[in-house]
Parts: structure tokens; C-alpha cells; sequence
């Protein structure tokens, strides 16, 4: 859990000091690496619910931007691929208010999708 906060803290300082100057695929993968390490810290901590609106605000904002992104007949990506995000972005959309309802939320599946597209665009294996 230590190891999560200095990331989350990390990856604060590093947003706020680089902002201007980091953008493309090395800012999506940030952001969908922070994605996964809040959502990760609050799978950790269940019972903070305060922790839990928060890592869930985060994703939810995050994945606002890839549906308009992706619902863009302008965008470069394939079509196939904007579909495929349309579907991820819906489903994070479902997780989240099942989450927010639940006593002991599940967030695995959040986490998984938003780490594996980090290490995609980082050009990781997951």
C-alpha cells in the first residue's frame, strides 16, 4: 500500500511539474497508469468511501474524455477501435455505479483494463 501512495504521490508531482510539457501517448498512459493505482489504493482501503468517490471520480473523468474521443467521426483511430473504447467506456460507466452502490466494491476489473492500456501505450507488456 506504501508503494501505491508513492506512485499516486509521484505521479502528482510529476503531472504538476510536467503538465505543459508532456502530452500524447506518454499522457494517456499516465493518466490511465493513475487510473489504476487510485483505484488500486481504494480496493485496498474498502471501507474509505471517501477514497472510493474519489479514485472512482478520477476514472469516471478519465474515461469521459476517451468516450468523446471515441464518439469523434473525426478521430484518426480505425472505427473498430473507437467502438472497441465506446465498449470499455461503458463498461467502466456500469462499474462504477455498481461500485459506488456496493457495501465491498469490486474494482479489479477497472483496474486490470485501465493498467493494461497504460502498459499498451507505454509499450509494456501488462
Amino acid at each position: 500500500m506504501q508503494s501505491v501512495r508513492q506512485h499516486t504521490a509521484a505521479s502528482r508531482a510529476y503531472g504538476r511539474a510536467h503538465h505543459s510539457v508532456i502530452s500524447g501517448r506518454p499522457a494517456e498512459a499516465e493518466a490511465f497508469a493513475r487510473a489504476a493505482a487510485v483505484l488500486r489504493e481504494a480496493a485496498e482501503q474498502p471501507h474509505d468511501r471517501t477514497l472510493l468517490a474519489r479514485a472512482l471520480g478520477y476514472n469516471q473523468k478519465l474515461w469521459t474524455v476517451v468516450q468523446a474521443e471515441a464518439s469523434d467521426p473525426g478521430h484518426p483511430a480505425p472505427a473498430d477501435m473507437r467502438d472497441d473504447m465506446l465498449s470499455l467506456a461503458r463498461f467502466m460507466d456500469r462499474a462504477t455505479a455498481e461500485a459506488l452502490a456496493a457495501a465491498e466494491p469490486h474494482l479489479d476489473g477497472m483496474i486490470a483494463i485501465n493498467a493494461s492500456l497504460s502498459s499498451g501505450l507505454f509499450g509494456r507488456p501488462a
